[in-house]
């Protein structure tokens, strides 16, 4: 074997056994993660340290996937999407490390997908094909020579929506500011000012330089044959010699070079700027070996920041420094920052800031921090840690992988992150000594190595800079001779061609993928059991191997609330947990939540079938281990029928914070808010969910601040108080259970005693809902992309089965992806019709609106000219059917048990459904065509983004505002 053994050790917190390797040749390192899980994962990652805000690790990451020696299409990565039966396929650039995971459950696909990453990191085309560049990059797009001059490219223009965000911007300033002297001080993502300076040899050496074994961490997690994979890493490390090259992310760390900075971000010209300053104060506090002073400063932070009684964030609310505060430990690499934020706030409060932190966290040390905080904190994150140990939903290789370089990147062990256990102990133990009180005296109080920022918000500094640049380039178009000029027309029609030039069969043909003999139906675990509940509406069981750990979903019916209530029932589902009850105050009932479960929490939710049948549901969750069920119980009781709503300020902190949630969606999920808002024009059950938690939602919660603030606070509270009188019902009260199956009785009589106390009024009759107002809407933001979304009601044109998932497949990864993204420069695009009959269309930070709306319509007809072979119409169907079979979590299987009865989904209608997806003909494909046109016919279009966008395409909008 090429590879060395260098040592073995067995972690029990995540029920492995590590083994360290490295390939004796070059001295690439391997990490053996040896388990039962049947989701394999491997990951292979290097060291790429930015030295720019050019982009190039992150445009690297992108372009990698762009064809290589040995699978040489335009994107294998795509056509590995397509037909793969992956549980997790993705690349992600960091700080300071590029790291390509993969996961399945399948060893034939998982062997398929390594192939072809190995091949991709060390032999990509975009060694020799500067078109890759320019595609994912950046390049000067001119179609004639008439038109303006632009910049375009995926990067570019996913880091125009990217850095407009403000948290992403302080993250910047903050990392630049901590350490001057490092890579953290450039933005490794990019920024798009900075993109166009890079250049295609820059791009080509950092590749070669960078990604060499010599600079490689492998990460092989689950229960694999470990041959052939050790067998495919030979095949690749073997071809190199060891690198002189030392990447060494290390630095000396050194004072930040200014310890006040002044900055400004970008919000709607026009908008009033009063009240949006961000105030931050932040310090380095850790260096990679310092394992259990990272654990001692997780428990710190959330002893000091997590919720709105602990004791620094209940202070800085006291204060009224900001509307919202907020606190985390950021790990940028190498090191760690610790940082609180004030939003919502002025320049002007930046003195009683700072004075109030110093001021609290010295009281901390002089008078200890009280036991009961520290217990809570400790509990909170050792149940986090247990249950994302177990946890299926997400590949817990993946995740693991990414863990392991956090210490292993800079010669530290690879595991040390999975020996949670014992470094809580180690804390809990010292806590009990001082330790906590010390980390804030060393790593705050006395610590010079610190920052503060004022980030003040600008009306229309997105929109000025843009035009800058657009300036620029007519500026520099006109400094071009005729001859320049029309090679860069030729270099744009050249890419555009490249871009919608089918790849050859033969290519095509070079990537592995699955054959249908190796797919296999089998059954899931859904099972749900209804049990009589005397006085109550109905007792769900879903028996499910959950480690000892007790879910308990309190689900309230809402069927006989109007549609205006679902708003203030929104909101409820944010106070809850986060206000006082009769019986604990608001700081005690966060120490005893955190002290004895695994977390509280509500949500309104609401599940419609094709029928339109609308099953509304005000949920509250709670989770414990076993030996506190009782505890939970109780304080599940507490919160759903003895929560109050008479201090004013509780209730302020929680209003914004929910703002603040909300214009973290609008940054970085804005696609999702528009999806939700059209299927609402569509609907009743989607507008319910838009008052609950979307778009009018977020409107009403500013109306909702306004007024509260003036003379009607008494007026609001009230409303709240009525909706939840209301929701105390026995007959609308129902209860799930997801756990051991022994212990449901037990449960069932807990709760029952417990509850009994809830009124035997009877519900109301059932509100017949009605979906919103159908209007094309825009909504306007800083941003400089734009989110655009096409939806429908497709019910009465498009049956739903499995073809149809086949369909959007092709939709998605053959059609989509090509003429939104790679030729249209957006980050993203997606097409998804689901079983109720909800159809939309959506893209990502995209630079077009008016374009890709056209581009939407085209589907029909594409479906119906494809042409594809009986081997690449089967490479759809697996990775349809894939999307099918992803692995869930205990808790997971149990919700979805719960969600299919309410929809009148069974498991035979599943199992139905992957027999259709298995059976889909190219014949059934293109009879697609006429219903998806017909459901077209009826749609309705909501953007949000650019301002100068929306306006330049103001006939397609019926109302455009301001979010």
């Amino acid at each position: 074997m090429a590879f060395k053994k260098i040592e073995t050790r067995e972690l029990p917190d995540i029920q492995s056994t590590a083994t360290v390797y490295q390939h004796e040749k070059t001295g690439a390192r391997v990490l053996r993660l040896a388990n039962e899980d049947p989701n394999k994962a491997f990951m292979i990652g290097f060291r790429t340290p930015p030295y720019s805000d050019n982009g190039i690790t992150h445009i690297i990451e992108h372009a990698v996937l762009n064809g290589s020696e040995k699978y040489p299409s335009k994107e294998p990565f795509v056509e590995i999407i397509k037909g793969s039966l992956n549980t997790f396929v993705n690349a992600i650039t960091y700080p300071d490390k590029t790291v390509y995971p993969i996961a399945s459950t399948n060893q034939k696909d998982f062997m398929n997908l390594m192939s072809v990453y190995m091949d991709a990191v060390f032999r990509p085309n975009l060694r020799h094909d500067s078109q890759i560049l320019a595609q994912e990059g950046w390049h000067y797009h001119l179609e004639n020579l008439e038109d303006d001059l632009i910049y375009t490219g995926v990067v570019y223009n996913e880091m125009k929506g990217a850095t407009a965000s403000p948290e992403v911007q302080l993250y910047n300033i903050l990392s630049a500011a901590l350490y001057p002297d490092s890579a953290y001080r450039h933005e490794s993502g990019g920024h798009p000012r900075a993109i166009p300076d890079l250049t295609y040899q820059e791009f080509v050496d950092y590749h070669a330089t960078h990604y060499h074994p010599s600079n490689s961490f492998t990460i092989l997690y689950g229960d694999m044959e470990e041959a052939p994979a050790f067998d495919l890493l030979e095949e690749y490390f073997d071809t190199y010699e060891k690198s002189d090259e030392v990447i060494n992310l290390a630095f000396t760390l050194t004072a930040p070079v200014k310890e006040h900075i002044d900055a400004t971000y970008s919000i709607t010209d026009g908008e009033d700027p009063t009240g949006k300053t961000f105030l931050t104060l932040a310090w380095d506090v850790l260096t990679a070996e310092d394992q259990l002073d990272l654990y001692g400063m997780e428990v710190l932070c959330e002893i000091l920041m997590g919720n709105n009684e602990s004791p620094l964030k209940k202070a800085l609310l006291e204060a009224q420094v900001g509307g919202s505060i907020e606190g985390s430990m950021d790990p940028l690499g190498y090191v760690d920052m610790f940082n609180i934020t004030a939003k919502y706030s002025d320049a002007s409060k930046l003195e009683t800031f700072k004075q109030v932190v110093h001021e609290t966290l010295t009281q901390l040390v002089k008078e200890g921090i009280p036991t009961q905080l520290i217990d809570s904190a400790l509990n909170k994150i050792g149940f986090k840690f247990k249950e994302a140990a177990i946890s299926e939903s997400n590949p817990r290789g993946v995740i693991f992988a990414i863990q392991s370089l956090a210490g292993w990147l800079y010669d530290e062990a690879p595991y040390l992150m999975f020996e949670f256990s014992h470094y809580l102990e180690e804390v809990a133990k010292r806590a009990k000594s001082g330790y906590l009180e010390t980390l804030i005296q060393e790593k705050l109080l006395d610590n010079p190595h610190r920052v503060e920022v004022v980030l003040e918000a600008e009306p229309g500094k997105n929109d000025r800079a843009e035009a800058a640049v657009l300036e620029k380039l007519q500026e520099y178009k006109a400094s071009l001779s005729q001859e320049e000029l029309e090679a860069i027309v030729e270099s744009t029609h050249q890419l555009m061609e490249r871009q919608s030039t089918p790849d050859k069969p033969e290519d095509l043909d070079k990537i592995p993928s699955l054959q249908r003999s190796d797919l296999t139906i089998e059954q899931e675990d859904y099972n749900l059991t209804k049990k009589d509940w005397a006085d109550f509406g109905t007792f769900y069981v879903s028996e499910q191997f959950t480690s000892g750990i007790d879910y308990i979903n309190l689900y309230f019916d809402l069927s006989d609330f109007e549609a205006k209530d679902y708003i203030a029932l929104g909101l409820l589902s944010n106070l809850l947990t986060n206000v006082s009850t009769e019986n604990h105050s608001l700081s005690e009932l966060k120490i005893a939540i955190d002290s004895h479960t695994g977390g509280i929490d509500s949500e309104v939710v609401v599940l419609e079938n094709r029928a339109g049948l609308v099953k509304p549901y005000f949920v509250i969750k709670g989770k414990a281990l076993h030996d506190q069920l009782e505890t939970l119980v109780d304080l599940l009781h507490d919160v759903a029928t003895a929560s109050t709503f008479n201090n004013k300020t509780e209730v302020q902190n929680v209003v914004a914070a929910s703002i603040s949630d909300f214009e973290q969606l609008v940054d970085f999920r804005a696609n999702m808010l528009a999806a939700a808002r059209a299927a609402s024009q569509l609907r009743p059950g989607s507008k319910l969910a838009d008052n609950a938690k979307g778009i009018e939602f977020f409107s009403y919660l500013n109306t909702f601040r306004k007024e509260f603030e003036s003379d009607q606070a008494e007026a609001k509270l009230d409303q709240l108080r009525q909706v939840f009188a209301k929701l105390l019902h026995r007959d609308r009260f129902n209860a799930h259970y997801i756990g051991d199956a022994a212990v449901a009785e037990e449960v069932q009589a807990i709760l029952t005693d417990k509850f009994a106390s809830l009124s035997s009024e009877p519900m109301g009759e059932a509100v017949h809902y009605q979906p919103g107002s159908k209007r094309n809407e825009a909504f306007i933001t800083s941003q400089d992309v734009n989110y655009v979304v096409l939806g429908a009601d497709s019910r009465e044109a498009i049956e739903f089965r499995g073809s149809s998932l086949v369909m959007a497949n092709i939709a998605n990864y053959d059609f989509l992806w090509n003429v939104v993204r790679v030729q249209g420069g957006a980050y993203g695009a997606g097409y998804r019709n689901d079983r109720s009959g909800r159809l939309c269309f959506t893209s990502y930070r995209d630079p077009h609106i008016a374009r890709t709306l056209e581009v939407y319509h085209q589907l029909p007809d594409y479906l119906a000219e494809i042409d594809i072979s009986e081997e690449a119409l089967l490479k759809k169907i697996i990775g349809t059917y894939s999307s099918l079979i992803q692995p869930k979590s205990a808790y997971d299987k149990g919700a979805a048990a719960f969600f299919m009865d309410q929809q009148g989904v069974t498991t035979e209608d599943l199992l139905k459904l992957k027999q259709e997806v298995l059976d889909t003909t190219l014949e059934e494909v293109h009879a697609y065509q006429e219903p998806l046109h017909q459901a077209l016919q009826d749609s309705t279009v909501v953007v949000i983004g650019n301002k100068v966008q929306i306006e330049k395409n103001a006939d397609l909008f019926d109302q455009i505002e301001t979010l």
